[in-house]
């Protein structure tokens, strides 16, 4: 689906390591990350089922990003020195897509692009979005509740994105005020601007500080204080 200013809904859907380890059911719910995007590779193997697809499922939950030329994006290549040519760089066996290193009529070519190009089609079906150049962790407190629940999420997040997160502890997030502690604590408590991401609302991340001084980047985790609105109609 494409946004509002021309890009892909992808490009704004991020996903931590650990989101991407927990999809790691070989044949079931199979993801891997690569170059800084995510695949959801199920229907894939689903579909073409047999030797060439057992690389994938075999790495179901990791990234393979050493298996891909960063410059092209493409799978690496290397020089056999045993036959002098160039041959396709593919760890764990060859898998699909991947032209056999001998010359051979039975490979199919009936694709229009190699499933690790998937984000270039024009209706991707296995790229499901990008994997979080930083991840951060947040307290959220629900102040009627006094639960508390510590989130490790995506720095890109949008606080829309991280109530989503949060569904699985409070399936009524959304009828919460989402605020934080003032900067001046002689302040209000300052309403999040939902469409926005930590960083934007002024929740700042300093683990590379603490990082610096030699300290545990969780020595201080920043808290979100969930306010309820008293509409448990909205989920």
């Amino acid at each position: 689906m494409t946004l509002a200013d021309g890009m892909d809904e992808r490009t704004k859907m991020h996903f931590t390591q650990a989101e991407v380890a927990a999809h790691n059911s070989p044949y079931d719910d199979c993801w891997v990350s690569f170059l800084g995007r995510v695949y959801d590779l199920t229907k894939l193997i689903h579909d073409n089922p047999g030797e060439l697809a057992q690389p994938l499922a075999d790495a179901a939950g990791t990234d393979i990003s050493h298996w891909f030329d960063i410059k092209t994006s493409d799978v690496r290549r290397y020089m056999n020195l045993e036959t002098g040519l160039e041959e396709y760089y593919t760890p764990m066996g060859r898998f699909l897509h991947v032209p056999p290193s001998d010359p051979t009529d039975d490979f199919e070519t009936d694709f229009d692009l190699p499933w690790w190009k998937d984000h270039e089609a024009e209706e991707p079906q296995y790229w499901v979005g990008m994997l979080s150049s930083k991840t951060r962790q947040v307290r959220i407190v629900n102040m009627l509740t006094k639960d508390e629940h510590t989130l490790e999420v995506c720095a890109e997040d949008t606080l829309e994105q991280i109530q989503g997160k949060y569904l699985l502890y409070n399936k009524h997030a959304a009828s919460y005020a989402w605020k934080r502690l003032p900067d001046d604590l002689d302040k209000e408590m300052v309403v999040l601007d939902m469409q926005k991401t930590l960083e934007e609302n002024g929740v700042k991340d300093e683990s590379e500080e603490y990082e610096e001084l030699g300290m545990d980047d969780d020595y201080y985790i920043p808290s979100l204080h969930l306010y309820f609105k008293d509409d448990l109609s909205v989920a």
